[in-house]
């Protein structure tokens, strides 16, 4: 980490200073000497920072060193894909996830994901000495860090549960390095898992607090760090909190009833909190999110036959009501369905089996479809599931009614606390089935990954305890080998 932060400030500072656009996307570059002139100009150097902060935003989209190393989407897929909602062909990228096979230091999960997130963290870090430097009580101050900070809290959070077991039970374990200078001195060792959520707090907050809504959902804003709060909070199991920022948080979208072939643009998407806005400039193409998930497009590895599908198990347990048993491939009850969207497909080769998903669904934009990072529906199901564990147990069926019923008519809230508990979290699990979300969920509820069901359609079939030591990743060899302050996981 320490090796690869020092040799990449310089590198950073090149991005943030001499090839810094006057706006985001506005292809105007300004010199060295100009950036540093401009940034002593107060009512100029908000909008010198935001463009600045612009080029750290791509990192959480695009393609890197492999096909199954492309940004934020790439740790949704493999995290999810360790669970038992998602079955998959096994025969492509991913397919070590899958078997719970590529976690060790030397391998390449561990060290690309990594890379990229202190690569972000470095971003930032330089960001906020570059024009934050000197800190301030002044309303300017706080708006403008906000944002820099929430991103940081986000990029930690990932890490240390991607590093170590979830929060509760485990705070005196190692976390993960803290690194908030970009000296390259700074060899910290791994905080405690406490410290480490001490910091994630501290740099969510200011955004959740001061922050202020944006039109553009490609920013982490006022509701995205108030939605990740409510996460951490979760982990935490601190439910008073995690009510508060996930009622902050769903303030900043719509509840949508996702259909077969949904959209994914994150403009109009009214349920959508954050996610990228993909290109032709930019889009990562075989490598992209869409090629490993989306089998109706024309060309793709799910394309190519390594489908990803919904555990027939989990399926079995949607109602016959439940208007989300229509996302994926039902040829016994939707026949029909399944017949559109094949009319539909660039594909035309594709074939439709039963639990196939038709939840994510390119359209015309192909490869080229924007990313959704996080979708208002986590914090509405959040502030919902901290109810229940307040005990606040008539708000919560009452809004679990609310939620559900859109979905399906027949819904009827449980009366008792570990009912509702129980209902939550499979709603939790259709809703946001795929989403990035499972993993998280699956560690902080401590319970056990289970594939051996009785005729289950998962190739690869196991048992394993979210807390057990082959759950969570090792630590790079590069970076033990660079600090020698930090101590490796057990196995």
């Amino acid at each position: 980490m320490n090796k690869y932060i020092s040799t990449l400030a310089l590198c950073s500072i090149l991005g943030l200073a001499t090839g810094c656009k006057l706006e985001a996307g506005s292809g105007q570059y300004i010199s060295q000497e100009r950036h540093n002139e401009m940034l002593g100009d107060e009512d100029v150097k908000p909008g010198i920072a935001k463009a600045a902060l612009a080029k750290t935003y791509v990192m959480f989209q695009e393609y890197n060193t492999s096909h199954d190393d492309g940004g934020l989407k790439a740790f949704h897929l493999f995290t999810d894909l360790m669970c038992e909602d998602v079955a998959y062909t096994n025969t492509s990228w991913f397919k070590f996830d899958y078997q719970i096979g590529n976690s060790e230091a030397n391998y390449r999960r561990t060290r690309t994901m990594w890379r990229l997130f202190y690569k972000i963290v470095s971003n930032i870090n330089l960001y906020l000495e570059t024009y934050y430097k000197e800190v301030s009580t002044d309303s300017a101050y706080l708006k403008g860090s906000a944002e820099p900070l929430a991103i940081r809290g986000i990029v930690f959070f990932h890490l240390v549960n991607m590093y170590q077991h979830t929060y509760k039970g485990h705070e005196s374990l190692p976390g993960i390095p803290l690194v908030l200078t970009t000296s390259p001195t700074d060899k910290p060792a791994r905080a405690t898992v406490e410290d480490t959520y001490k910091q994630i707090i501290k740099d969510l907050t200011p955004m959740a607090t001061y922050g202020q809504e944006t039109a553009d959902k490609t920013d982490v804003d006022k509701f995205v760090a108030a939605a990740y709060l409510a996460k951490v909070y979760a982990q935490m199991e601190d439910w008073a909190n995690c009510e508060k920022f996930a009622a902050i948080a769903k303030m900043g979208g719509n509840d949508m009833i996702s259909e077969p072939g949904r959209s994914w643009a994150i403009k109009g998407t009214a349920d959508i909190l954050w996610g990228a806005d993909v290109t032709s400039a930019n889009s990562a193409l075989w490598a992209s999110y869409w090629s490993h998930v989306d089998q109706f497009l024309k060309r793709g590895y799910a394309a190519g036959g390594h489908k990803k599908f919904i555990h027939n198990a989990l399926y079995a347990k949607i109602p016959a009501t439940d208007s989300r048993r229509k996302l994926w491939v039902n040829l016994t009850d939707y026949p029909d369905i399944a017949q559109k969207i094949k009319r539909q497909a660039r594909n035309k080769e594709v074939e439709m089996e039963d639990f196939d998903q038709m939840k994510f669904i390119a359209g015309e934009d192909g490869m080229e479809q924007d990313y959704c990072f996080i979708r208002v529906q986590d914090p509405i199901l959040l502030e919902i599931e901290a109810q229940i564990e307040q005990n606040k147990l008539t708000q919560a069926a009452a809004n679990l009614n609310a939620f559900a019923q859109k979905r399906d008519p027949a819904f009827v809230a449980a009366t008792t606390q570990a009912d509702l508990r129980e209902q939550v979290r499979f709603q939790r699990r259709i809703e946001l089935w795929f989403e990035g979300t499972n993993w998280f969920d699956m560690k902080r509820w401590k319970l056990t990954i289970n594939r051996d069901v009785p005729n289950t359609n998962h190739p690869v079939v196991f048992t394993m305890a979210t807390d057990d030591n082959k759950f969570y990743h090792m630590l790079p060899i590069s970076e033990l080998e660079s600090n020698p302050n930090l101590k490796q996981n057990p196995r």
